[in-house]
């Protein structure tokens, strides 16, 4: 690791589509692992929650030109958000102060197990804070650190399965009851779950038997230097093949939520000018849409791409809209729960307008924020490969 320098950006891939949908910042050297810190000093709780807290602010700053498209995850620990959640809060104003000219991306902040102390109280209190702030939550390593109650009460975005456990699902039985207990505990919840360290074929069949859809490790895509998403795309060799026709009599499967067909939207602000989503379309030459926002996160607009190059780009149409506001193009959002299973979903499009069958459908989680977005073409695939042949 320590080949890429102080920081590095590792990608989280879709299994199902292969396509990005986050980047972890990796604390590359041994000076800025707390855990090694810890070793080696005599600090208390304040002391390593606020050291934590330094570097997790240090490592958004190390990047620059961020991919607003997908969500940035940095790692922090419990105690951090129990003893130094102010500090994390300020993660994304100083991204801000220093990039004021760029949109910022998405910050998740995945949640290590405390290395000193963590009260279950006081984390949910720092947890509630950090989300009320605007930040995503993570748990890393729920079954090494928190206990499965934690990720109930917490409900927190995304749990990752720590890689020592992904390391083992392929021959140590015992591996797989407990990722199976997460995977149980997560679906009910309807919490999405994530595979690390994903390193040998083997390994990713058995994140795959799971019924896990996101993953990232070396077998999926090296960590970069740069905060970019581009070229990066999961391997053909290592795409989904077609479910091979299983007896009429197997047990039926619980119905696959459209949230792990999901991918991070084109977002802007939804008092922005239409030429902000011009630009931003031609910055996201493979995005079909962009989603307009209110301040708290919830779309308010959608500006299909074809449309909406159609609208400003006739006789006049960049003049006549170039300074205008972007929402006065822009159509009602298609939305559904992120928790809607695959199958309700396609029923949704076929109900709706013909002319926007295909258009993208915006997911929303609890509050009705925004969480991305599904394509309809992602949701006939996933449809097709998982009906068995007649």
């Amino acid at each position: 690791m320590s080949d890429h320098g102080r920081f590095a950006f590792e990608p989280l891939l879709n299994l199902v589509n292969g396509r990005p949908v986050g980047l972890e910042v990796l604390r590359c050297q041994a000076r800025d692992q707390v855990e090694y810190v810890a070793r080696n000093s005599v600090w208390g709780t304040r002391q390593l929650a606020e050291f934590d807290s330094g570097i997790a602010i240090a490592s958004v700053l190390h990047g620059t030109d961020y991919d607003a498209t997908v969500p940035l995850h940095v790692d922090v620990l419990a105690d951090t958000v129990v003893a130094a959640r102010r500090r994390i809060g300020q993660l994304r104003g100083s991204l801000l102060s220093r990039d004021g000219s760029h949109p910022a991306p998405p910050i998740l902040l995945e949640i290590n197990p405390a290395l000193s102390a963590a009260p279950a109280d006081a984390l949910a209190e720092g947890v509630a804070e950090l989300r009320a702030a605007g930040f995503g939550i993570g748990l890393d390593g729920p079954a090494r650190g928190f206990g499965l109650e934690l990720v109930a009460e917490l409900a927190p975005d995304l749990v990752k399965l720590e890689r020592d456990l992904v390391a083992r699902l392929p021959y140590q039985p015992l591996a797989r009851t407990v990722a199976q207990a997460v995977v149980e505990v997560c679906r009910a919840v309807g919490v999405r779950l994530a595979a690390t360290g994903v390193a040998t074929p083997e390994q990713l069949a058995a994140v795959r038997d799971l019924g896990i859809t996101w993953a990232q490790g070396s077998l999926l895509a090296e960590p970069r230097r740069r905060p970019s998403t581009e070229g990066i795309l999961l391997p053909a060799d290592l795409m989904p093949r077609r479910r091979a026709v299983v007896p009429a009599q197997r047990t039926e499967a619980p119905p696959t939520p459209v949230a792990g067909l999901g991918q991070a939207a084109v977002t802007l602000w939804d008092d922005v000018p239409a030429e902000s989503v011009r630009q931003a379309l031609a910055d996201h030459p493979q995005a079909g849409s962009v989603v307009l926002l209110d301040p708290s996160g919830r779309p308010t607009g959608f500006l299909d791409r074809n449309r909406f190059m159609l609208a400003i780009s006739g006789p006049f149409g960049r003049a006549l809209y170039a300074n205008r506001p972007a929402r006065a193009l822009a159509e009602p959002p298609r939305t559904l729960p992120a928790r809607t299973d695959v199958r309700t979903a396609l029923q949704f499009c076929l109900a709706g307008e013909r002319e926007r069958s295909y258009d993208d459908i915006v997911l929303l989680d609890d509050a009705g924020v925004c969480t991305g977005i599904v394509r309809v073409t992602d949701l006939l695939q996933e449809a097709t490969t998982a009906t068995p042949a007649a």
